[in-house]
């Protein structure tokens, strides 16, 4: 096999632990360790570490390793204040460009996003995973490259606090919500109440992890009051 496809096995690997908390931040990754789970050997490790480097997802400590990244609450206000505004962007160009098999693709989505909410306890690590091709679906139709790359790069970086927040079951029922008016509003063509949604859904999902979630890690009151900063209502599902 390639190093260039054991790499990326590697880095989804890493990727996928970090974002669901299996790797915590500051966390060292030890080479050996991972190399003989993933039964591989060093060299695409590396490759795959220089990777997730590049999309600050982990940092290296000359002589000391590769750690998983810290997050600051700036951090997370600055990720999820550009989220808004490039998924807002990305519904918008998306709308002129949906085909009848993508608004199935969200719709059957929806459909697994409500069965992973319905059970108890809720299946989170589904409900994510829908959700993020739910997203998926609606940056391919925006057919804008740098917008996909972009969007789905700082996605990454605040992951594991997505993961983290659907465990709140108030917020994970508003989440769905917000994804099922979303897909109304594009069968009926309503692109200024999409646009809305969007931008609504994930400034939610700031404010959850603002008003009572993680706020040891996230030090919520170093963070600005993103309301003020971006004088908007936020539409509510």
């Amino acid at each position: 096999m390639k190093i260039d496809t054991l790499a990326d096995g590697a880095k989804n690997y890493i990727e996928e632990g970090i974002g669901t908390g299996e790797f915590f931040p500051g966390q060292q990754l030890k080479e050996e360790e991972i190399a003989k789970r993933l039964e591989i050997s060093r060299p695409p490790l590396r490759e795959a570490f220089k990777l997730l480097e590049a999309q600050g997802l982990v940092v290296r400590k000359p002589r000391h390793g590769v750690f998983v990244s810290e997050i600051t609450a700036k951090d997370v206000w600055e990720v999820y204040t550009l989220k808004a505004v490039l998924y807002e962007m990305a519904i918008g160009l998306a709308l002129e460009k949906f085909t009848p098999s993508d608004i199935e693709r969200l719709e059957r989505l929806i459909d697994m996003m409500d069965s992973c909410v319905q059970k108890e306890p809720p299946e989170i690590l589904g409900y994510q995973t829908a959700h993020r091709e739910y997203h998926l679906v609606i940056l391919e139709a925006s057919d804008n490259r740098r917008l996909i790359e972009f969007a789905s790069t700082i996605h990454q970086q605040v992951r594991r606090y997505s993961f983290k927040s659907f465990h709140n079951n108030e917020h994970l029922r508003s989440s769905l919500k917000y994804h099922k008016k979303i897909v109304r509003a594009v069968r009926e063509g309503n692109a200024a109440q999409a646009r809305a949604l969007m931008r609504g859904h994930v400034l939610v999902g700031l404010n959850a992890l603002i008003d009572g979630f993680e706020y040891d890690a996230l030090e919520p009151d170093s963070i600005p009051v993103w309301k003020n900063h971006f004088g908007i209502q936020i539409e509510q599902p």
